[in-house]
């Protein structure tokens, strides 16, 4: 059959066609759909399977690995920097190896669209010494998800998967095979030796294993993978070596522009047969190599011939691929005359336009609170998630990776003593990797004040349900048991309470030898199932707006925009009837409610 689908949903769907019958994940972009599209087939198609969302991305990979450890063929995916996460396990798992297909899918997402980073995670499976495939298409995802899953199962070893972003998002028609889908019994075979292997003995037995399997996957990269290729390549003076969707942009740009040159496509980056390529690359008077993000395939063969790349600076060195990138580069090594992808330089300048909360969004009142209350004299941490747009209010001060707005209080409290430490944290944010953290500073008694806004799901990856609505978990009865007693504000929309709430929280701080959380239970305005929007629409009364700027600049709904009389004014098209501008908001009482 064949389906118009993202990438991600080629991949869910190949997942089954494999036969994967459990999945495990945490959410991430550009990774979320996968887990999404597995569970609603599996529930659409009334499958043997399960499919979950996990706490963080360790335990989703640990999950899926126990299920592959009984001889089931599992998944686990995330994003790429919850494989570092994830990667404790990862590395131990590559030596202790699997019974069934384990497949660990890491989207990556070179350009840094949606991540703090872009780590390249096929680093990751060199560094694992086990096996990496690199998709260029939807259509080309399916395949290398299915290859992978039964590459895992034959060499007992995890395999991992990396799409990038245009592969994630793009959308092809997808041919899949008809298939019948049948679960297998998991079943533990106790084997101490090798599934409780402890240093030093038994787990250098199983490194010494580990490489004869690289070696013998190296070898089924070439003969399975590469060979075909290599013997219909026609010779000449230029080979493009490609990986991923570079693969796909050389294609068309070699379409376009007639250029003659031999393409070979790498599905497996790592472990690659170097040494089975030197008569290949020293028959071409130049090669070239496009990848995604780092030179890792270019490393590797670099010393076989005249090899060109991001280590020699004929290739973009970081950003993801283009057409034009891949065109200057052949036109910079002399073999395009001009790039024809280069358009007109823009003569005008683009308004800039910061990222912005939605309208309506909780998360701005709180911050626009905490700023009246504790002014420009804290230092504000923040975390990974929609909050992080805090930014725009002047109330994120720092930015570094999932639980570090508490790991980064507690050092903060011993450096900078004198200066309140106001930490932000979302609810899943604060159960994948806050909990740890302040356990440290309760334990430390470093004094800071934690934050965090409970909206009950994974707002900014697309709605993910979080630990509290899958199950009975309770933020509150957590911090307790980590050993502070919580100040909770249950959000009522109106600027008065969540000021009143934060000067108690101030003054709890002053008196406190220790952390302070305060816990916000709010909601996401896209959450239509649990956010209170009142419907109070707001208009400006043009004879009090004065023009001061306070609520665009402190505020910073995207509903408020200048008009040409350097007034505001509230566009209807984006207000959601919060209500919260008409409540304490504008000192000269210009917001009124819009009855119509």
């Amino acid at each position: 059959m064949k389906r118009t689908l993202l990438g991600n949903e080629a991949i869910a769907w190949a997942l089954l066609y494999a036969g994967v019958d459990v999945m495990s994940a945490y959410p991430g972009t550009p990774s979320s759909e996968i887990m999404e599209t597995y569970q609603k087939l599996v529930e659409q198609m009334n499958l043997p399977a399960y499919g979950q969302w996990a706490t963080n991305e360790k335990v989703a990979y640990e999950t899926a690995y126990a299920a592959a450890i009984t001889g089931k063929r599992a998944a686990c995916g995330m994003k790429m920097v919850g494989l570092n996460v994830a990667s404790d396990a990862l590395m131990s798992s590559a030596y202790i190896g699997n019974k069934g297909g384990f497949l660990v899918i890491s989207a990556d997402d070179p350009g840094f669209y949606s991540s703090q980073t872009e780590q390249d995670s096929r680093y990751f499976a060199k560094f694992a010494r086990i096996p990496a495939l690199d998709p260029s298409s939807p259509q080309d995802a399916f395949r290398l998800t299915v290859l992978g899953v039964n590459l895992s199962e034959k060499f007992e070893i995890p395999v991992l998967l990396r799409p990038v972003l245009r592969v994630c998002h793009g959308r092809q028609i997808v041919d899949i095979p008809e298939f019948e889908f049948k679960g297998r019994k998991g079943e533990f075979e106790r084997n101490i030796e090798r599934w409780a292997a402890v240093p030093r003995l038994p787990r250098l037995k199983q490194g010494y294993r580990l490489l004869d399997k690289l070696e013998e996957i190296a070898k089924w990269n070439y003969e399975n993978l590469l060979k075909p290729q290599i013997e219909k390549l026609e010779g000449g003076e230029l080979l493009i070596i490609a990986s991923g969707t570079p693969y796909s942009y050389v294609l068309e740009v070699l379409d376009d522009t007639d250029l003659k040159a031999d393409l070979l496509k790498v599905d497996m980056p790592t472990p690659l047969p170097a040494e089975l390529l030197k008569d290949l690359i020293s028959s071409y008077r130049e090669v070239i190599v496009f990848e995604e993000t780092y030179p890792l395939i270019e490393e590797q063969i670099r010393h076989l011939g005249n090899v060109r790349g991001k280590l020699t600076g004929d290739v973009y060195r970081i950003d993801e691929c283009t057409h034009e990138r891949v065109a200057e580069a052949l036109k910079k090594r002399g073999f395009l005359k001009e790039n024809i992808y280069k358009g007109a330089e823009y003569e005008g300048e683009v308004p800039p336009r910061a990222p912005a909360l939605c309208p309506g969004c909780p998360h701005r009142t709180v911050f626009y609170a905490m700023k009246r209350v504790f002014k420009n004299s804290a230092i504000y941490p923040s975390d990974i998630g929609c909050y992080t747009l805090g930014l725009n209010q002047k109330a994120v001060d720092t930015v570094l990776c999932m639980g570090a707005s508490v790991g980064l209080s507690c050092g903060f409290s011993k450096s900078v003593p004198e200066k309140p430490i106001v930490a932000t944290i979302g609810d899943s944010t604060f159960l994948h990797g806050g909990i740890p953290p302040l356990i440290d500073a309760v334990a430390n008694r470093h004094k800071f004040i934690l934050v965090i806004l409970d909206n009950s799901t994974v707002a900014m990856t697309g709605l993910q349900p979080t630990p509290e609505r899958i199950g009975d978990v309770s933020i509150p009865k957590i911090v307790e048991g980590c050993g502070v007693k919580p100040l909770i504000l249950d959000y009522d929309g109106t600027i008065k309470s969540t000021i009143e709430f934060f000067k108690k929280v101030k003054e709890t701080y002053e008196k406190a030898n220790g952390p302070v959380v305060a816990v916000v239970n709010e909601f996401c305005t896209f959450d239509k199932e649990n956010a209170k929007l009142p419907g109070k629409f707001a208009k400006v009364n043009q004879n009090k707006c004065t023009g001061c700027g306070h609520c665009i600049n402190d505020f910073g709904c995207p509903a408020f925009e200048w008009n040409d009389e350097g007034k505001v004014e509230v566009n209807p098209y984006f207000c959601v009837g919060c209500g919260v501008c008409l409540s304490d908001l504008c000192p000269f009482d210009a917001f009124e409610e819009d009855k119509r």
